[in-house]
Formats: structure tokens, sequence, C-alpha cells
């Protein structure tokens, strides 16, 4: 009842030009189903139609129970037809935006078929899933810088479009929260080529088949087994057998992606934030404490993607499996 009023309110609020308080709505409705509560009355709400016919006909006074049942429905229809008119503008909206005029859809025919207040319902649940299932499609894409400016562009879009070695650029074109971020994730691991939780167990089992080799006999033979053994982990560690994959600049993330990639040695720097996420990354304690601090190289935002380009082409390649061989 409340969102029905509330509704109506400020769509008749803002044709004749006064304002509403919601909350003064809600505070009258709630002290007039105080007393009906205790009596199964039904509750107290502004009527739909009744409200249309009133507002378009002029009428302040709400008794038409002396109208003939006929005569009201026809009074009822005519009213309605700037609403009926509305369906003209479904093949332009379907146009504009399929998701929101299939919220609409369905929001109207189950308030047609059923009951307003049904309709109102299934309106917000459909609206919800689909901002849950628009966020959870949202794929991470890899950028590209273009050859006559300082701009990045996804690479599947565009043509001509440069990449440079061993730094692979990212966009996550979406809010990350607790319902999508094994989603970014796992777009992110698929873009690089590289997943930081199946690399690191390929290496404990490497490190414990060597372990166990040496423990054993020490032959000619587990020699040369351990070398190759070797040359296979830094040969399937590189994402690209061009180039070795040494940074990853990423305009949004966690701080565990951070972590697992800096177990690897990789980097991962972040990139042209908004003020949200940037107060957001301040309150989270992503930032040191103090200048000496643990980490405190590693958590630089930079204010453009090319600025974070140029930071980790200038730094020196790691010492490990990753630059030993292509």
């Amino acid at each position: 009842g409340f969102a029905i009023t509330v509704s109506l309110s400020e769509m008749f609020a803002k044709k004749h030009g006064y304002k509403v308080d919601a909350n003064q709505e809600m505070y009258a409705i709630g002290f007039c189903n105080i007393l009906p509560s205790f009596f199964r009355c039904f509750t107290t709400s502004a009527a739909l139609t009744k409200t249309l016919v009133k507002e378009s006909t002029g009428m302040p006074d709400s008794d038409l129970t002396r109208c003939f049942k006929c005569v009201l429905a026809v009074i009822i229809v005519v009213n309605l037809r700037g609403a009926l008119r509305k369906f003209t503008d479904i093949p332009r909206m379907w146009r504009i935006n399929h998701v929101d005029t299939s919220i609409w859809l369905v929001t109207m025919l189950t308030s047609s078929l059923v009951n307003t207040e049904l309709g109102l319902l299934v309106g917000v649940l459909v609206s919800a899933f689909c901002v849950l299932g628009r966020t959870q499609q949202v794929q991470v894409l890899e950028l590209g810088r273009a050859t006559t400016r300082e701009h990045y562009e996804d690479l599947s879009s565009y043509r001509g479009l440069q990449t440079h070695p061993g730094v692979a650029v990212f966009r996550y074109e979406a809010p990350l929260y607790y319902a999508n971020q094994s989603m970014f994730k796992k777009s992110l691991y698929k873009c690089v080529g590289l997943d930081p939780v199946k690399e690191k167990t390929r290496r404990l089992k490497i490190k414990k088949k060597k372990s166990k080799q040496q423990e054993g006999v020490a032959d000619a033979t587990n020699m040369k087994s351990e070398k190759e053994d070797e040359a296979t982990a830094t040969v399937t560690l590189m994402p690209d057998e061009k180039s070795s994959l040494r940074s990853i600049v990423i305009d949004c993330s966690r701080r565990f992606v951070r972590k697992d990639y800096g177990e690897l040695g990789v980097k991962v720097v972040l990139a042209q934030c908004n003020t949200s996420v940037l107060d957001t990354l301040e309150r989270g304690g992503y930032y040191p404490d103090k200048k000496g601090s643990d980490g405190g190289e590693s958590r630089i935002v930079f204010f453009t993607i090319a600025d974070a380009v140029r930071y980790v082409q200038s730094l020196s390649a790691p010492n490990g499996d990753c630059d030993t061989k292509h």
C-alpha cells in the first residue's frame, strides 16, 4: 500500500507542481493502519484506477457509490486512455534497452492479470535478478594502446591496437562485489592464461617430487630427470611463448588477486580508479600506514593507464623462472 500511495503521489506531484514527503506518507499510512490491524480490516492505501479517474475529472469527492457500475467502468476506461497510449512506446523502448523493456512488460502484465501488489513485487524481483545477471555476465577485457595517443581500448573491438611485451592491461566494466568476485577472478585468470592457485599447486608437486628424488639414489639418470622437470616447469609457467608476463595493470581489484599473483612474481597495479573505489581501498586498509611498511611500493594507484604501464616497464625483470626461458 505504501509503494502504491507514494508512486501515485509523486506522479501527480510532478504533474501539478507540488512536493511529496515519503516519510510523512509512511507515518500517515502507519497510523491509519494501527487500529484496523486488530480487527482484520483492509489496509489503508490509494486505489490506482479511482485515483486516476478523480485526478483526470478534477473531482475532489471520492463518493462514487451512486454511479452505476457500467458508467463507472466507462469513466475508468476513458480516463485510462493516456496510460494505454504508453503501449505505442514499446517498440522504441525495446530498441533502446531490451532488459528495461522486459521488466516493464512483466510488471505490467502481472499487475493487469493478477493484482497491483503482486505486480510491484514481481517487478522488484525481476529487476534485482536482471541486475545480478548483468553483473555476472560482464567479462574482463584486455586493452591495447592506440598508435597515435595514450589511449587504451578493447583489443577485440578495435583494430591496430598495440600491446606491451610482458605487461597485460585489463578492464572490468562492472562494480566488483561479493556476488561477482569469483567471476572476476575466473575471467582475469582466463585472459592472463595463468591461474595462480593451480600454478602454486603445480610448483608444490614439482618441489615434492624433487625432494623425493633427492632422498633416493642420486644417480645420473635422476639428475637428468630433475633438469627436465625444471625446464618443463619453466616453459609451462609462461602464458606466452614470445614474451614473459611480468606485470598486470587493472582498474579495480581485490587484495587476494594481487597477493596470489605476487607470490608468482607477477606485479598487479591499479590505474584510473574513480573516487568511490579509492575511498573503499582507503577504508579497507589497502594503502600502507607507513612509508617504509612492507608492500608499500606494490600498492601504488596510478592516475592513468599510461602511467601504470610506464611504471611497470621501468621495473627490472624478476630473477625467477619467468625470465629464464621463453
